[in-house]
This record gives structure tokens, sequence and C-alpha cells, in this order.
């Protein structure tokens, strides 16, 4: 491989930002997935109360994972109303 085709691939992942927006999509991707085929088991056995209970985590740890900014604002604001701070 060429020493100017190595620099153009790693150009822009200088502030490292991207690298953390890439893995955050490849990491929710997974995650779907590994909900949807635990979802599916859960409905193919019938046990309904465990597909109600990871559908609840799934969303929770979701937001998580896909909007962090949105979710750190929200706790922190939960926090300031139980601590008196706000």
């Amino acid at each position: 491989m060429e020493p100017d085709r190595l620099v153009e691939l790693a150009a822009p992942l200088t502030t490292g930002a991207e690298l953390k927006d890439w893995i955050l999509i490849v990491v929710g991707n997974l995650f779907a997935a590994f909900l949807a085929v635990r979802a599916l088991g859960h409905f193919l056995k019938k046990e309904w109360g465990e597909m109600v209970t990871l559908g609840v985590a799934a969303v929770f740890v979701g937001a998580i994972i896909w909007a962090p900014d949105t979710v750190q604002g929200f706790l922190t604001g939960v926090w300031g109303k139980v601590s008196g701070s706000a």
C-alpha cells in the first residue's frame, strides 16, 4: 500500500469524534440484532413477562446508545430535582 493512501484513510479520524460515532453505530446495530433474536425466542416460547421486560430494558439501553447527550441532559435534570439543586 502506498504511504499517501494510508494518510488518506486515517485523515477522517483525527479528532476521535468520528470513531466514537462509528463505534456507537456498530454497537447499536449489534445490540438491536441481539435484542431481536432474544425477543423472538421469548415470543416463540410464550414468555410474555420476559419479553416485556426485555422491551423496557431495550428502550432504556437503546436511548443511552443512540442518544447519549439527550439521556445525559435528562438524567442531570432529574438528579437536580431530586437533590434540590435545580
